[in-house]
């Protein structure tokens, strides 16, 4: 057995970006036998008072974000055995098919690594200290924050 690949402490980056985010090719620990890869984009859409979407503007309150981030991650390590976590959000502007969030995980099996995924995404959507402006043809509308999605009828977050 290779304790090496197995003692190691797993790879964890977590930052915001400038701008929309990209994946990247990362040198995954060998003992990963899956990889799974979550890209948030900014979709077309239209409002029927301002009319088509021009982009998403993202304020963040980047310490807190990044240490939440890294708090978050870490706890994905230890529920689901990962061994590699990468997060970025975008800061700024991300115009519709651009990304504003990548998430990237290595696990040693495919079910924890789709299931860290999630786990990520769901916590970076309803804890980070990120506001979004939807900026339209005719106007802007705002999201609310962090901590202020709704509960669903059986307390579990909705799923925006």
């Amino acid at each position: 057995m290779n304790t090496q690949a197995t003692t190691r402490r797993p790879f964890i980056h977590t930052a915001v970006h400038d701008g929309p985010v990209g994946v990247a090719h990362l040198d995954w620990p060998t003992d990963c036998g899956a990889e799974a890869v979550f890209i948030g984009r900014t979709r077309m859409e239209s409002h029927a008072e301002f009319g088509k979407l021009l982009h998403l503007d993202y304020e963040i309150y980047e310490p807190m974000a990044v240490k939440r981030m890294d708090e978050i991650a870490r706890e994905a390590v230890e529920r689901f055995t990962c061994r590699a976590v990468w997060i970025e959000h975008a800061r700024g502007v991300v115009s519709p098919g651009e990304a504003s969030v990548v998430i990237h995980v290595g696990t040693p099996h495919r079910g924890e690594a789709f299931a860290a995924c999630r786990y990520l995404i769901d916590r970076i959507k309803h804890e980070l200290p990120i506001w979004k402006r939807e900026v339209w043809e005719r106007g802007t509308t705002f999201v609310e924050g962090c901590c202020a999605h709704r509960a669903t009828s059986n307390g579990e977050p909705g799923n925006e």
